[in-house]
């Protein structure tokens, strides 16, 4: 069964690695501007996500706000495709090493959830640059649950699907507030010019 869940995970990372890498490519560099800015951005998706991860969920387990990805969702729209896949990416492998699950279940859930939820929201920046940062948010948290309902699925069947209606309900939730939480921080130039916006 191991081997279903490590097929699906690397499906996703090589998807979203390739994504990345056609678009974003030609500008990239590795300037120790951009190094150091990756390490605090990083660092704030981390904490945000280990935090959470230590919330007891009221009602469904595992159940999570995902303020971390108000922090991928900014790398994405400020800094673009390459910055925010290494965040989500090493986000999701670092909470599930330091919680002692990345072999696991929970481990395998969060890498799958945290790669749909960026490739969807990659590609719906890059497709429909009407759509709000809160639409992006909302689409980006519902890919989230339903990577993981996928990864889920495979190790406790289709009981888990009865669970799926309540997990999008509360995912489309904690989708508007971090697409929220998001559209504030892009408005802070102060901010913007602090990170050094895409430089």
């Amino acid at each position: 069964m191991n081997a279903y869940h490590q097929l699906l995970s690397g499906i996703l990372i090589a998807l979203a690695g390739l994504f990345t890498f056609v678009i974003y490519s030609s500008s990239f560099s590795f300037s120790s501007r951009r190094i150091a800015r990756l390490g605090v951005m990083l660092s704030m998706a981390l904490v945000a996500g280990l935090v959470e991860s230590f919330i007891p969920s009221a009602f469904i387990p595992g159940i999570r706000l995902g303020l971390a990805n108000v922090v991928i969702l900014f790398a994405l729209y400020v800094f673009g495709y390459g910055e925010a896949f290494v965040i989500a990416l090493l986000k999701a492998i670092l909470v599930a090493i330091l919680r002692g699950s990345f072999f696991s279940m929970g481990g395998y859930m969060a890498l799958a959830g945290t790669m749909l939820s960026f490739l969807m929201m990659a590609l719906l920046h890059l497709l429909f640059k009407k759509l709000s940062v809160i639409g992006v948010s909302v689409f980006g948290s519902l890919s989230h649950v339903f990577g993981q309902v996928l990864v889920a699925y495979i190790y406790v069947g289709p009981a888990i699907w009865g669970y799926l209606p309540w997990l999008l309900l509360f995912s489309f939730g904690s989708g508007i507030l971090t697409g929220v939480l998001c559209f504030v921080l892009l408005k802070r130039r102060g901010l913007l010019a602090y990170l050094g916006e895409n430089k």
